[in-house]
């Protein structure tokens, strides 16, 4: 008896080790073959959007090398960590880096070695863990906020079961982490984290202490951590919730992938059941246990179905498809703590499907070479310095130097959003508190910049392109800002850069802050023309129906356009939304070019007039029949 007893410990070590080597190998080809990204000079392009990923990522390292207020003097979805996911080192300490891989690494590694240990179907959870791999982008970059939230829920299913410090130490981590470095998934993070919290609450009688104790670190941690970071909290809490709606209301992109919107429904209910099905009829859980568990669930693959879905690019969509068995890995009631052979078994073939639909759609060769060889991380790591992988001063594409001599060491910003150049060509960028015109989606942030332009902390010199994306009227992307460079700038130099023509502009020696005296309210019907009066600033309020609000919160706000019809009867329609609209509108000429703007910055007026402007809802049943329109007069 003894004997059996030493042979079947015996067996249990070698399996323990063998499972121990399987997720060493997983998580070592999960961890990253890059530690830094390489910055290089902007190629010229006609494209002006080529430059906006660019810009908005050496931004982030260009403000905090500075030493602004995150929050109040700078507002954006990542925060002061953001270089962890964004991977732009310099000014950066290469330690800080080391220490999130290796935390990525650890919850990998655990992940994979606690499911092989805790699963009734050990062969099934070891075939998933190489398609984790598999799949997996060499380059995950910001997308690491969701490989993140995945974990959080993997170790909330764990202390559910098992209150263990160490289960909720992990946890408290990852939301710090989250909090600061992406504030849209940190947001999400929080509700997560305290779904479990409140259901060991109820359902423990004698940890009443700890639990409180661990409810409470997380928000203590996040306040301490704002002074060391210099985070307004309050404002980056509110500018971040503001940056999430306006996304939602207007950056949504049709579907560059036919059938992925299908597919991934498909996928999404079939688990949804597989899931239900385990946790209700096979398991048995609770009611509340159960409502909790598919919460974490439902939130986890609801959030990276939005991410795919919102703007529905293929790299958007990819991520789907890339997460959703590691969210399968996470959910434990689906694979590693699933009791019934058939439901294993449709879980795996999910899985399956999803490396297939990957190779089919994305990656066809998984790069699995360059996943084992980790000697660019070493190297990047034994040379790292301040500055490494910034390489914009060399072989850069400069301004005219008559631009930059009348510059000189002043203050400057650049519209809409090319803030790279103005690195690149070692200027005194003073940023806006919203740093890139389109990403001022809503009143709150366009707020933001105006009353930063509208007083004497505005920049000395603007360099002016005009230009948006996704078919936008750029006047109406930061109405308020554009009326404040129109009223208190004076353009010194029109240039060429690009092939496109840019404005230099500068402050006013006579500046005067702008004043909106309020003048009347009324409502009019949708489809109904708006016409428009000179020195007359327009805020418009579009009252989504319960339909319309059901619609953004599943897919994305419904969408709207404005069409603007001039003297002559032509329209010219672009893409608008319910918050832009909301921000406000003002000119009666129509702007269709730098050479427009500048124009009617000049005279004040243009050959072009706007007889009216037409507000059309795609699908008008969507919407409340009647708008709401508040006029101010403009003053100084």
């Amino acid at each position: 008896m003894r004997n059996n007893l030493v042979f079947v410990d015996f067996i249990k070590n070698k399996i323990n080790l063998l499972f121990i080597v399987v997720s060493f190998i997983g998580a070592y080809l999960l961890f990253p073959n890059y530690l830094f990204l390489s910055v290089n000079p902007l190629a010229l392009s006609k494209e002006l959007w080529y430059s906006l990923d660019p810009s908005w990522v050496v931004a982030l390292n260009y403000v905090k090398e500075k030493g602004v207020s995150w929050g109040s003097d700078f507002a954006f979805t990542y925060g002061p960590l953001g270089q962890l996911l964004t991977r732009a080192a310099w000014g950066e300490n290469k330690y800080v880096f080391l220490a999130f891989d290796i935390f990525i690494f650890i919850n990998y590694f655990l992940l994979f070695f606690i499911s092989l240990a805790k699963s009734n179907y050990k062969i099934i959870t070891a075939l998933t863990i190489p398609i984790v791999c598999m799949i997996s982008p060499l380059w995950v970059g910001s997308s690491n906020s969701l490989v993140l939230m995945t974990f959080l829920v993997f170790w909330i299913n764990l202390s559910i079961d098992n209150k263990k410090w160490v289960y909720y130490i992990f946890q408290i981590l990852i939301i710090i982490i989250l909090f600061y470095s992406k504030f849209n998934t940190g947001l999400i993070a929080l509700p997560i984290f305290y779904s479990g919290i409140i259901y060991n609450f109820i359902t423990d009688k004698s940890d009443k202490i700890k639990l409180t104790v661990i409810a409470l670190l997380p928000i203590l941690l996040i306040f301490t951590l704002s002074f060391l970071f210099n985070v307004d909290l309050i404002n980056y809490v509110k500018s971040g919730l503001e940056i999430v709606k306006g996304y939602n209301d207007i950056m949504y992109l049709k579907n560059q992938l036919e059938g992925s919107y299908t597919t991934a429904l498909v996928l999404i209910i079939l688990l949804s059941i597989v899931f239900l099905i385990n946790i209700y009829f096979i398991n048995k859980y609770t009611i509340l246990k159960s409502t909790v568990l598919f919460f974490l669930f439902f939130i986890s693959i609801f959030v990276i179905y939005k991410q795919a879905f919102v703007r529905a690019d293929v790299s958007h969509i990819r991520d789907f498809f890339v997460f959703l068995p590691l969210i399968i890995f996470t959910n434990k009631d689906l694979l590693t703590k699933a009791r019934n052979l058939f439901s294993t078994i449709s879980v795996l073939l999910i899985v399956f499907f999803s490396l297939f639909y990957f190779y089919k759609n994305f990656d066809q060769s998984f790069n699995l070479a360059q996943k084992f060889d980790k000697s660019e991380y070493s190297n990047g790591f034994t040379n790292f310095d301040k500055e490494i992988g910034l390489n914009i001063y060399k072989d850069n594409f400069p301004l005219p130097i008559e631009i930059l001599q009348k510059i000189g060491n002043s203050t400057v910003d650049i519209f809409p959003w090319n803030i790279q150049l103005l690195l690149e060509n070692k200027l005194n960028y003073l940023p806006r508190p919203v740093i890139q015109s389109y990403t001022a989606y809503t009143p709150y942030l366009q707020d933001l910049n105006f009353d930063h332009y509208n007083s004497n902390e505005g920049p000395e010199f603007v360099i002016y392109d005009y230009a948006s994306i996704d078919e936008r009227y750029p006047l109406f992307d930061e109405s308020k800002v554009n009326l404040s460079l129109i009223k208190n700038y004076k353009i010194v130099s029109s240039f060429e850069y690009d092939n496109r023509n840019m404005l230099l502009l500068q402050r006013k020696n006579n500046f005067s802050p702008l004043v909106f005296i309020k003048q009347k309210e009324y409502a009019m019907y949708l489809n109904s023309p708006l016409i428009i009066k000179d020195d007359v600033f327009y805020e418009l309020s579009i009252y989504n129906n319960l339909m319309g609000e059901i619609k953004s919160k599943i897919f994305y706000a419904p969408e709207i356009n404005i069409e603007i019809k001039n003297e002559q009867g032509q329209f010219v329609k672009f893409r608008s939304s319910k918050l832009l609209l909301e921000s406000g509108l003002f000119s009666t000429f129509f702007v269709n070019g730098t050479t427009d703007f500048s124009n009617l910055m000049k005279t004040q007026s243009s050959n072009n007039k706007i007889k009216s402007i037409y507000i059309r809802p795609l699908d008008i049943d969507l919407f409340k029949e009647k708008i709401k329109i508040t006029e101010y007069k403009i003053s100084q």
